[in-house]
């Protein structure tokens, strides 16, 4: 994703991260605010409606009181004068005191009168049976434990609840005993419904608990005095209904007051967060548009064009980039880039120095393609021109020497297969000469697991080779001096010593021939003399045997290793076994036998010194163009050190016989492996061309 991509979707990502948790914000404190409000309005309505009943009840409990405690009622109780009914019990009485029902009980609780009054037609008519019923399903409406005793609260006349207040009738003084129980009621008729919703400007219905146009539950939780008493619901969007529980005269649920408003409030609450939500939308397209520009103008263009500018440092096309005026950090950055130019040129400089000093340079393969980069300072080593980029593999395939060049090809996919690379290389040079570089590098395999690119050095180790076969030649003429020597030596010591000692031996023996009368203790003397000679005899023909096997000569390398392991056998106790494959008819530079022969030799008497062993096995394999000579014992083994002489990793002088080994092996291009671990013997092989060009080109520092 580009940088400007990157930018925008940051810009956009952190606007509307921030619309989010405003929007959140708002609706968990002010929207919710708002709603609170909501509710207490709504409460403060339902505060208002219970406060005109309130009043109302006020309002007849005073009428109550004025009739109750008043001589002319109080003298009909008593004398039932029927005067007072007609002057007072009238329909414009009821219709001026806004009153529905009155009775009247005596002191034992006989109903005297009981009047209803229907406002709508003006009328008034005996209510003694409905009376007598409310009282009857009221008991407590009669029993004033005061002398001057008054219940109100809500009641049921004729299934209609009403507001009723029972008073003890009184003296105007109030003086008794009392004469009976004066009751008045107002009727919760829809008109008085209306009457209060026109008073507290609200919708206002007051229903019963059992009332299906109830929320389902909603009676259970008024009467069980949750929430105060008063329970909110929303049935629509518009539309906020507030309830509470109205109580009759014995404390009993008697009708749920419910009050509906408008969401005004909440609309507000709404508008308010539309009108937040569209400002903040606002603001952030036009603060988003601005760090856009900002980023763009400042940052984006001037990256992008440092990042071009680079790309043509990186094609050569430019030297230096645009060095931006001002403090900021791209301005910096630029600079930074110049000074990094500087130092990189300063660096390239001393690298060129030092790699053409030390004879080094580096290249990479790039396999998929078939393209290979070629530092400049080793094409220059070769006497080439090389661009530094990328060139056709096989123009540098066709640089390389006949031989190595057929092997790269013969090996290249396994080649490929192998994390590193370690193998020398001769290149034939720009003027017909070789040189020979040892290539170290590491393989960069692609996602799919297939070679990328190959990152290698070469060191030219022409000189290094060039000294080390004057130094194989020299070990090679050292060796042939030290044969001829030994052969000359083991000539004088058989032709010579041996011979002389010989014919001193005949002379002992027959030192006493012909002479009578030898004395017996000098002839045993000259007997024990002549055994000496003849066990001086053996050993000078058994060292001169050492010292040029004449096994060797005339039976071959094959017959002569044999011979050497029994012989080694029969002198050591060892069980010692000989093979070898493939030697039928196989003719042996003399040099390479006499040096497999001491080879073999040094290692069965490193066996007997050191291994420990019981057993010891000697393979002689021919695998064309080497042979492959292998002594494996089944002695203690000791831990191979990290250097090359493959000595015991406790050794602490030189191990002159493995390093006289290798050195033979050497001689011939090949090589020597020790094998061994402590408690699992040893194993020696040595492996030398015996046909062929007997070369090193093939092997690496690890081999020699």
């Amino acid at each position: 994703m580009s940088l400007r991509k990157t930018a925008a979707v940051i810009v956009c990502a952190v606007f509307f991260g921030l619309l989010l948790l405003l929007y959140a914000m708002f609706r968990g404190n002010i929207q919710s605010g708002f709603d609170g409000l909501e509710r207490q309005a709504v409460t403060e309505n339902l505060h208002r409606v219970q406060n005109a009943l309130g009043r109302d009840l006020k309002n007849l409990e005073g009428m109550a009181a004025d009739w109750g405690l008043w001589d002319d009622t109080y003298h009909y109780l008593q004398t039932g004068d029927q005067g007072y009914v007609e002057a007072n019990l009238t329909a414009q009485s009821f219709g001026e005191l806004h009153l529905d029902v009155l009775a009247l009980y005596d002191a034992a609780g006989r109903l005297v009168a009981a009047r209803r009054y229907d406002a709508a037609e003006g009328v008034l008519f005996d209510a003694a049976e409905p009376v007598a019923d409310m009282a009857q399903a009221t008991p407590g409406l009669l029993r004033l434990d005061a002398f001057e005793g008054r219940k109100s609260g809500i009641a049921f006349f004729e299934g209609q609840a009403c507001l009723i207040v029972a008073q003890t009738v009184l003296t105007s003084a109030r003086k008794g005993p009392p004469a009976g129980t004066l009751i008045m009621a107002q009727m919760l008729d829809a008109a008085k419904v209306a009457a209060i919703a026109e008073l507290t400007l609200l919708d206002v219905q007051l229903l019963a608990p059992a009332s299906p146009e109830l929320p389902p539950g909603l009676a259970d939780t008024l009467a069980s005095g949750a929430d105060g008493g008063y329970a909110i619901r929303i049935p629509d969007n518009a539309t906020v209904s507030g309830y509470a529980l109205l109580r009759d005269i014995a404390g009993e649920p008697a009708l749920i007051l419910a009050v509906d408003m408008p969401r005004s409030i909440h609309q507000q609450g709404r508008l308010l967060e539309q009108t937040m939500v569209g400002s903040l939308t606002t603001i952030g397209i036009i603060f988003g548009l601005a760090m856009l520009y900002f980023v763009e103008r400042f940052i984006l263009s001037r990256v992008t064009g440092l990042g071009q500018e680079i790309v043509q440092l990186g094609q050569g096309s430019r030297k230096r980039v645009t060095a931006f005026a001002g403090n900021d950090e791209v301005s910096a950055l630029s600079r930074a880039v110049n000074v990094m130019l500087d130092e990189l040129d300063a660096a390239r400089a001393h690298y060129v120095m030092a790699t053409r000093a030390a004879k080094v340079g580096v290249w990479e393969l790039l396999p998929d393609q078939r393209l290979v980069v070629v530092d400049p300072v080793l094409a220059d080593l070769l006497g080439y021109d090389s661009p530094g980029r990328p060139e056709p593999l096989d123009l540098w395939l066709d640089r390389l020497f006949v031989e190595d060049r057929d092997s790269l090809l013969r090996q290249g996919p396994a080649l490929l297969d192998r994390p590193s690379l370690e193998r020398e290389l001769r290149v034939v040079t720009a003027h017909g000469g070789i040189l020979c570089f040892l290539c170290r590098g590491q393989l960069m395999p692609g996602a799919d697991g297939s070679p990328r690119q190959l990152t290698a050095t070469a060191v030219d180790i022409t000189e290094l080779k060039q000294a080390a076969e004057s130094i194989r030649a020299l070990s090679g003429r050292l060796m042939r001096a030290q044969e001829s020597e030994r052969a000359n030596i083991a000539r004088d010591l058989h032709d010579n010593v041996a011979q002389d000692l010989s014919s001193l031996k005949i002379a002992y023996e027959t030192l006493l021939d012909g002479l009578p009368d030898v004395d017996a203790a000098l002839r045993q003397r000259l007997e024990a003399a002549s055994g000496l000679l003849a066990r001086t005899i053996a050993s000078v023909r058994e060292l001169a045997y050492g010292l040029r096997p004449p096994n060797l000569e005339h039976l071959g390398l094959d017959l002569a290793l044999r011979r050497l392991c029994q012989e080694m056998g029969q002198t050591s106790g060892l069980e010692v076994s000989y093979a070898g494959v493939g030697l039928e008819g196989l003719d042996i530079d003399p040099e390479v036998a006499i040096n497999l022969y001491r080879i073999a030799q040094e290692a069965l008497a490193n066996v007997r010194k050191h291994a420990g062993a019981a057993s010891v096995d000697l393979r002689l394999i021919e695998s064309y163009p080497k042979l492959i000579l292998r002594i494996r014992d089944d002695g203690r083994g000791f831990d191979v050190g990290p250097n090359p002489r493959d000595c015991p990793g406790d050794a602490k002088q030189p191990c002159m016989g493995l390093v006289n080994m290798r050195e033979r092996a050497g001689l011939f291009g090949g090589s020597l492996r020790v094998i061994s671990s402590p408690g699992h013997g040893t194993t020696v092989v040595a492996e030398i061309p015996y046909a062929g060009e007997r070369s090193h080109a093939q092997q690496t520092p690890a081999h020699r």
